[in-house]
């Protein structure tokens, strides 16, 4: 029986919500839709983070997954399942090809940490 691996990863600072606050962006007669500037800078300094940690060499995962977050936020209460979406599309590509490889979501939680906002994630490959 093969020993399930496990990734953790940190990820300093509060998570911004993708789906919140999009923006509108007019380009002639077409509009598109755009996260919002405060997800688009926590997404940078994500890979940032991600890249400064070497996770960028690990190569990308194309196997089955179950990821749980522990959500540290400092403000406001963020939308669990707009917290989730914004993990699974910001580590698409670094860590795992596609979050649709992503089975389970369980034991994710939102706590509140004035001091030390943060994104615990623990990656079990199945």
């Amino acid at each position: 029986m093969l020993m399930s691996k496990e990734i953790k990863i940190i990820i300093n600072g509060t998570i911004r919500s993708k789906k919140n606050s999009k923006r509108i962006f007019a380009t002639g007669k077409s509009k598109k839709v755009l996260p919002s500037k405060s997800y688009v800078s926590w997404e940078q300094d994500a890979w940032r983070q991600m890249m400064a940690a070497g996770f960028n060499t690990l190569g990308v995962l194309s196997c089955p997954i179950e990821v749980t977050a522990m959500i540290y936020y400092k403000g406001p209460r963020p939308d669990l399942s707009g917290a989730l979406e914004s993990i699974g599309d910001c580590l698409q590509k670094i860590i795992w090809a596609d979050d649709a490889q992503i089975e389970s979501w369980d034991g994710s939680r939102l706590i509140h940490d004035k001091d030390n906002p943060r994104t615990e994630i623990t990656v079990k490959i199945l």
